[in-house]
């Protein structure tokens, strides 16, 4: 029986859409979980039979998709979040961009034998969203989305590939974080989480069951800010259509932070609900915007521990 801690994740960037890299050199990534998989659409014969039956059936086009989740850790997985927004770490800024990147990607189930095919690669895979949630408890989750071209399964390793183990690190959490909005420590915020979404889509052609490199769209950023309902500060803004912005930032037990900053922003709601007792919380959802003084929607700082 195979369990899901004999399971570890690896992945090499491409330097061409869907060819793994000579010599990969793999990197191991600390996931919590993942639906990575293969789909097929598919084609039936209609014709009509006195029989009734269903004469054919065959495979069509195939695509991969499915979910990658992972703890925000100290650089573990700055890899996916430079993927996931289209950008390139520039020191310790990262500003969601236009930089695609593609990635192969090793699954490695370790309680199966060398015959009963352990390795699943899967080719050509791009981050099309993430989705990073901060509460009140627990630490820091992302989730991101992937879209890819292929998968196969194998006995062995790819010719020449490394496996490079990534240490253990404790995760981030909100407790030693904080919330601004509009310039302002936020004391009341009760949830922040947004999704970045890339707008990457398969594109078939004739003669081929797999998406040639696949097209992608605007940077679509939303979210939504939990609040205890205070006042109408705001709720105002949402009223009379104001531009604002968010950050928070996170620290590890070791003292690391990340920092990630919605610079230009519209709420999209923000209507006081009640429901049953206890306290009101005020969902705010927001649209983020492109900022002229950050030249993007989206920017994410690392600070190590002085």
């Amino acid at each position: 029986m195979t369990q899901s801690t004999s399971h570890k994740f690896y992945i090499v960037e491409e330097a061409e859409y869907g060819v793994l890299p000579d010599a990969a050199q793999f990197v191991e990534v600390p996931i919590t979980g993942t639906t990575l998989g293969l789909t097929k659409n598919a084609t039936q014969a209609n014709t009509i039979r006195s029989d009734r039956q269903i004469a054919d059936y065959r495979d069509g086009t195939q695509q991969i998709g499915g979910d990658i989740k992972a703890e925000l850790q100290w650089q573990t997985i700055d890899m996916l979040l430079e993927a996931s927004v289209c950008g390139n770490w520039d020191t310790d800024t990262l500003k969601s961009g236009t930089a695609r990147r593609s990635f192969s990607i090793l699954r490695h189930f370790t309680t199966l034998s060398g015959s009963d095919k352990p390795y699943q690669l899967y080719s050509g895979i791009e981050l099309n969203n993430i989705n990073i949630q901060l509460g009140t408890e627990g630490v820091t989750s992302a989730t991101f989305s992937a879209i890819g071209k292929s998968v196969e399964v194998m006995a062995d390793l790819p010719q020449g590939a490394v496996l490079n183990a990534t240490a253990q690190i404790p995760a981030f959490d909100s407790f030693s974080g904080q919330v601004t909005e509009g310039g302002n420590n936020l004391a009341i915020a009760t949830e922040l989480g947004f999704t970045l979404e890339n707008g990457i889509e398969p594109r078939f052609v004739i003669g081929s069951n797999e998406t040639i490199r696949p097209s992608i769209g605007l940077s679509n950023l939303t979210g939504t800010l939990g609040v205890y309902f205070e006042n109408h500060a705001l709720f105002e803004k949402f009223l009379n259509g104001e531009n604002s912005d968010i950050s928070f930032s996170m620290a590890d037990p070791q003292g690391n932070q990340y920092i990630v900053k919605v610079p230009n922003l519209r709420y999209t709601g923000g209507q006081p609900d009640v429901e049953g007792t206890g306290a009101i919380i005020v969902s705010l959802p927001f649209q983020g915007l492109f900022s002229e003084t950050d030249k993007t929607n989206l920017v994410i700082e690392r600070k190590a521990k002085v």
